[in-house]
């Protein structure tokens, strides 16, 4: 099977058939900024549920991280089970800024329209300032996952603490938050009593905390991947 997807900014990429079950990476640039959007499709193509990728490192000068950061997903997937996606952000258009969360909109709407995707099983996962991305779109954006993967992360950075408690966004939907003890960016004394407060307001929230976790998420990869594979 091939499949051609022609991107908003004229794009052209082509995904085979793959033994594994996925497509090889797309490339696209969407919206009036060309927002540079990596996908990865199930094969064959058919209903899926989507995963929206948020990557960390948001103010770097690199405006294209979106092109590769959902190839992180596939290794605790079963072949061909969901459509994966990932926008980028970037310097003056990070994920708190009205740029960077039009990013993720559009990303989404081009997935709805284009591919038979479940939008109603929409999950949002954020690594580092990916994390952020998703706190403040939980509450903002047009559309409504139904939960929420968090890696290392540090939720007052992006939302008033108070908001965890009382918005239906983050009071009674279901989050998983992997958070580290070694964390260099998020200090764990810091961070640990807002999430394991916020857990304890919200049952939906599932906490996985590790005293010996650190920031990046290659330490998750390395230890945590029976874990992850449950979440999907």
């Amino acid at each position: 099977m091939l499949a051609f997807v022609l991107g908003v900014a004229g794009v052209l990429s082509l995904s085979e058939a793959r033994a594994d079950g996925w497509s090889k990476p797309i490339q696209l640039r969407l919206g009036p900024d060309s927002n540079a959007c990596g996908l990865v499709l199930p094969e064959p193509l058919r209903s899926r549920p989507l995963i929206l990728w948020l990557h960390g490192g948001m103010r770097s000068q690199n405006m294209a991280k979106g092109w590769t950061a959902e190839l992180a997903l596939p290794p605790f997937l079963k072949p061909g089970s969901y459509y994966l996606c990932s926008p980028s952000a970037y310097a003056g258009a990070d994920w708190l800024t009205p740029e960077g969360q039009a990013h993720i909109d559009a990303l989404l709407d081009y997935m709805a329209r284009h591919y038979p995707v479940r939008m109603d099983k929409l999950i949002l996962v954020g690594v580092s300032d990916g994390c952020l991305g998703v706190l403040r779109y939980a509450n903002g954006g047009k559309h409504k996952p139904s939960r929420y993967v968090l890696f290392s992360s540090y939720p007052a950075l992006a939302v008033n603490p108070e908001d965890l408690f009382s918005l239906p966004a983050y009071a009674s939907t279901r989050w998983d938050v992997f958070q580290g003890g070694q964390d260099r960016l998020f200090p764990s004394e810091d961070v640990f009593p807002l999430l394991q407060a916020w857990a304890k307001a919200n049952p939906k929230v599932k906490l996985h905390l590790y005293p010996d976790g650190e920031h990046d998420f290659s330490w998750y990869m390395q230890n945590t991947a029976p874990e992850i594979r449950k979440l999907f």
